[in-house]
């Protein structure tokens, strides 16, 4: 089997199971909620669209490793770079649940209190969400750059916006779990 297969199927069963499980276990309501005659996001909607993206991009790299064909193997390279990546997400993952409370906290502020107002709010997902693009980056292009940096906070900053300005009773991760 060749290495696009692999990764592909892994990518899909990872996409299954946050659709299928991870998205309904860990969400308090389903895709939407009729509140007050007013719907709204549900806690599942973005975990559960993340899940359809990573399951239809596993299928469509599988789908191309068979086109392919080739005699490529999964070699220890290939799980060392796998490694690298998963430490990456391990990594700002952290980030993004810790970063609001440690600076809050070197302020001598409670961040608890403090996570829904700005900037306050965008600090673990611009941060941990910047990071992440700019670790992704290094690992792919094997350097260091400024102007990647500049381009990963960027990125975050915007999605940040996007995902909180039209919605005034969502936050942004990790808040509503803080």
């Amino acid at each position: 089997m060749t290495q696009d297969r692999v990764l592909g199927l892994i990518a899909a069963a990872f996409g299954l199971f946050i659709v299928l499980y991870w998205a309904p276990v860990d969400s308090d309501t389903g895709l939407a909620e009729k509140v007050r005659g007013r719907w709204s996001i549900g806690d599942a909607l973005a975990p559960t669209a993340a899940g359809v993206l990573i399951l239809l991009s596993g299928l469509g790299i599988a789908a191309a490793g068979l086109r392919v064909g080739g005699a490529a193997t999964l070699t220890s390279s290939n799980l060392l770079f796998l490694a690298k990546l998963l430490g990456v997400l391990i990594g700002t993952f952290i980030i993004v649940r810790y970063a609001g409370d440690a600076i809050a906290g070197a302020f001598g502020q409670e961040y608890r209190l403090l996570r829904d107002t700005a900037p306050w709010k965008y600090i673990g997902f611009i941060l941990g969400g910047g990071g992440m693009i700019f670790a992704l980056i290094s690992v792919m292009e094997h350097r260091v750059s400024l102007s990647r940096l500049a381009l990963a906070l960027a990125i975050a900053t915007v999605l940040a916006l996007i995902y909180d300005l039209p919605f005034e009773d969502l936050l942004l991760p990790p808040n509503g779990d803080v």
